[in-house]
């Protein structure tokens, strides 16, 4: 695991997968042309689909094909040139913890880390269905990858109810119970720090160019009707930053806890280390998170 603390911070160049829930709300959005504006940092091999299940969508296929089709839009605002390949994932959540859920996006989450003759980093940001399945049909993989995932509040926090991990507990039960190499970003009580308002978004990001507006008029549709004050955390930038700027996270080894049925955390000493995010350094991440997205 010390290892792993290294190669975060080696300054090189890594291989990334994006496992994204990209409808959902609009964090997903910034992460995602985050590492695509990244690419002295990340080689973005490809963006997969993940499912959600919410006001946004009728059904965990529905918020899948929602997120599939906002990730070429993004991607084509990016960059109306890329080639990065974009993937349907799951349908429907894991029904149990031996129970792949057939999709393309783990058939392409396997063969690309197979392919690899470098470590891949697979940056999950929403239900880790797909990367659960992908484990679960080849768990050879976690030899040759690593899995960074914002999912789970924090091991302090009153309970452990986040979206990402409550959609899909046999999923995460998954992830945590395999010996892939592992970092989490806690939600609330950690990346909760990461919250910007609408004013520092037009300020920073306002006519810079299509980007920007699209990202920014997205934001303002997400706002709460009538809030006289109202911000907004950016989750899941925090996730890519693990591999753009880890610099700008506090990360700690500790032993990595036990998922249980009811979606809590429970200490087991003995179990492998995994690596904790327990603080994020909010300024300096933002300031380049709105550079890049401002001189794309």
């Amino acid at each position: 695991m010390n290892d792993l603390l290294a190669l975060l911070k080696d300054g090189k160049k890594k291989k990334m997968i994006l496992d994204t829930d990209v409808y959902n709300e609009i964090d997903d959005l910034y992460a995602l042309a985050y590492a695509m504006l990244s690419p002295d940092k990340v080689e973005l091999l490809a963006i997969t689909a993940a499912p959600f299940y919410n006001h946004r969508s009728n059904s965990p296929a529905d918020g899948m094909e929602k997120s599939y089709q906002e990730a070429l839009r993004v991607r084509g605002l990016v960059d109306e040139n890329s080639n990065i390949p974009v993937y349907r994932g799951a349908t429907c959540y894991l029904p149990s913890k031996t129970e792949a859920v057939e999709s393309e996006a783990v058939d392409a989450i396997i063969r690309l880390v197979k392919e690899s003759d470098e470590t891949v980093y697979i940056v999950a940001i929403g239900a880790i269905t797909n990367v659960a399945s992908a484990l679960i049909k080849a768990p050879e993989i976690a030899d040759k990858a690593v899995v960074v995932w914002l999912g789970g509040h924090a091991l302090h926090w009153k309970n452990n109810k986040e979206f990402n991990l409550y959609q899909d507990v046999p999923g995460a039960q998954v992830l945590f119970d395999s010996n892939i190499p592992l970092v989490q970003i806690p939600c609330n009580g950690v990346c909760s720090a990461f919250h910007t308002t609408i004013p520092e978004l037009s300020y920073y990001m306002e006519g810079k160019n299509e980007l920007c507006d699209y990202l920014l008029q997205f934001t303002k549709d997400y706002m709460k009707p009538g809030a006289k004050c109202w911000s907004k955390v950016i989750w899941d930038v925090t996730a890519v930053a693990a591999l753009v700027r880890p610099d700008t996270l506090d990360m700690v080894q500790i032993p990595r806890p036990i998922i249980t049925d009811n979606s809590n955390y429970a200490q087991d000493w003995a179990r492998p280390h995994y690596i904790y995010v327990r603080h994020i350094n909010r300024d300096k991440l933002y300031a380049d998170l709105f550079d890049k997205l401002a001189n794309k």
